[in-house]
């Protein structure tokens, strides 16, 4: 694909993804055997249900199919459409925003490594809740963060630390499995596929921090 085909395509996920309501994350393309992979990665303020990821994906194969100048050419390919897995680089106010209540691992720009949990973030840094109680609070402005992720719980934070984030509970969804486990579908969630035409690769159905759904294109959907 040339660097003007690649414009194009992501002009086309930029515009259905903002018209659906997302944020466009990442848009990758790799070529696999005979067809590519097109990875689109989505998030929102209330997160990317199966639902969500199967409309876009949806969209975005509604939009490259009806275009005569089709950025993908005739060659088959597999559209994927997934939210963001654990572990993934937090790097915008808005990726911070998202992971409130979570559980994040923060290393300084001189060298120091915090966990806490977020307890707020505005457009200048962030709030955590941190030291041994868990319930310390700290003061992080986004200059001074050089890399953050969101962790993996096995379990809820203890009352206290609960009650000042203002959750009664964690819901069971927010208790990830380990993100080593899940690399089958590319920290993807519940997976809805259309399948790969020969049955030969169709991902399989995990659990962990997303949603995911998979298309064809019309010249490898027909075969």
């Amino acid at each position: 694909m040339g660097s003007s085909d690649e414009r194009r395509l992501r002009a086309v996920v930029e515009q259905v993804t903002a018209r659906t309501g997302f944020d466009l994350e990442e848009l990758t393309v790799q070529a696999a055997g005979r067809r590519r992979i097109v990875r689109v990665v989505i998030d929102g303020d209330d997160g990317v249900s199966l639902d969500d990821a199967a409309a876009v994906s949806r969209a975005i194969s509604e939009v490259l199919d009806a275009d005569p100048d089709d950025p993908m050419g005739s060659a088959p390919y597999a559209l994927e459409v997934t939210s963001p897995g654990i572990g993934r680089p937090l790097t915008l106010p808005r990726h911070f925003r998202r992971a409130r209540t979570r559980l994040l691992a923060i290393t300084t720009t001189d060298g120091r490594a915090i966990n806490g949990h977020l307890l707020d973030a505005t457009d200048s840094g962030v709030v955590l809740l941190t030291g041994k109680s868990g319930t310390d609070r700290l003061d992080l402005p986004f200059d001074s963060i050089a890399r953050a992720k969101v962790e993996v719980e096995f379990g809820p934070p203890p009352a206290a630390v609960r009650e000042l984030l203002g959750i009664a509970d964690i819901p069971d969804v927010d208790l990830e499995l380990d993100p080593e486990i899940d690399v089958a579908v590319a920290d993807a969630g519940d997976v809805a596929s259309a399948g790969s035409g020969d049955g030969s690769d169709e991902p399989g159905s995990e659990l962990s921090d997303g949603a995911s759904a998979e298309q064809l294109s019309d010249q490898e959907a027909h075969r």
